[in-house]
Parts: C-alpha cells; sequence; structure tokens
C-alpha cells in the first residue's frame, strides 16, 4: 500500500494533488487546518477512487501539531511514501507594516512547517520517499504586499536545496 500526507488537502492545488495521487492509488492523510467539512469531502472523493483516506487535523506551523499529525498518519498507515508540504498561510502587507506575529506566522507556516514535516516524514520512510515542496513566484519576483510571504517562500526553495543534498 503506498502512502501519502498532503497538508493543505481540503481545498485548491493540495485537494488537487491529493486527488491525483489517490488516482495512482496512493492512500492519502488529507491535511487540514480549520474546513473539517471540505477535508471529509475530500477524503470522499478520494475514497471513490478506490483507495484509504483519512483527514488530520494539523496546523503545519506547530511542531506539537505536526507530531501529532504524523503520529496519526503512523497509527492509520504504518508507514509514508510521499510528503507534500503544501499548506501555506502569511501575511500580505508591506514589509514597514508586518508585525512580529504576522513575521512568524508566515515563517513557520511557509518555512518552519517543511523543515520539521521532512523530520518526521523521512522517519516513516525507511526504504526511502518523495518529499514535495509548493513555493511561488513571489520567492525570487517582487509582488506588493508580498514581502513575508516571498521571504519564507525563499526560504522554503533554500531549506529543499539544503535537504535534497543532505
Amino acid at each position: 500500500m503506498k502512502t501519502a500526507f498532503v497538508t493543505g488537502a481540503s481545498r485548491g492545488i493540495g485537494k488537487a494533488i491529493a486527488l491525483q495521487l489517490a488516482r495512482d492509488g496512493y492512500c492519502i492523510a488529507a491535511g487540514f487546518f480549520r474546513n473539517r467539512t471540505a477535508a471529509a469531502d475530500v477524503c470522499r472523493q478520494i475514497e471513490d477512487e478506490g483507495v484509504k483516506a483519512v483527514a488530520v487535523k494539523v496546523h503545519t506551523g506547530d511542531p506539537a501539531s505536526l507530531t501529532r499529525a504524523f503520529a496519526e498518519l503512523e497509527e492509520t498507515f504504518g508507514s509514508l511514501d510521499v510528503f507534500v508540504s503544501n499548506a501555506a498561510s502569511g501575511v500580505l502587507k508591506p514589509l514597514m507594516d508586518v508585525d512580529e506575529r504576522g513575521w512568524s506566522w508566515t515563517m513557520d507556516v511557509n518555512a518552519r512547517a517543511f523543515l520539521f514535516g521532512c523530520q518526521r516524514a523521512a522517519r516513516l520512510m525507511p526504504q526511502g520517499g518523495s518529499i514535495v515542496a509548493l513555493t511561488s513566484a513571489g520567492s525570487v519576483r517582487v509582488l506588493p504586499a508580498y514581502g513575508a510571504v516571498g521571504a519564507s517562500k525563499a526560504a522554503l526553495e533554500s531549506l529543499v536545496r539544503y535537504m535534497a543534498v543532505e
């Protein structure tokens, strides 16, 4: 049984990724933060593809929440083949208006989540696996009111390079 954990799977790109992986035969842990109803709907769609699905509540910016989510995944599936770090959030303001709380939130959900998610995912991939991080054009281009998110996505891309080498 192949398994995948997709954060931010209850809508948008994460939902599309989770559904495609299900079509490819992967059982899915569908990570969500706020909308349990949407996550349950995605799980029903995944199960319509003939594979198992579980909705996993996770605040990716909180390492303790990540630990709980990976423990739930391990209990349900035993191991992991693919980890997709898709969940994203951030403060959309000019940098001169970003406060400490907004900066921390943005960096935690977009960059720190990937680092600590990878550490936990790798422990469930004894035979190896695939790890994917989603980023945005704002990591290399200046977009209005996107400085905090852009910096977090640039940090994410740097982490991907370092993780790939390590």
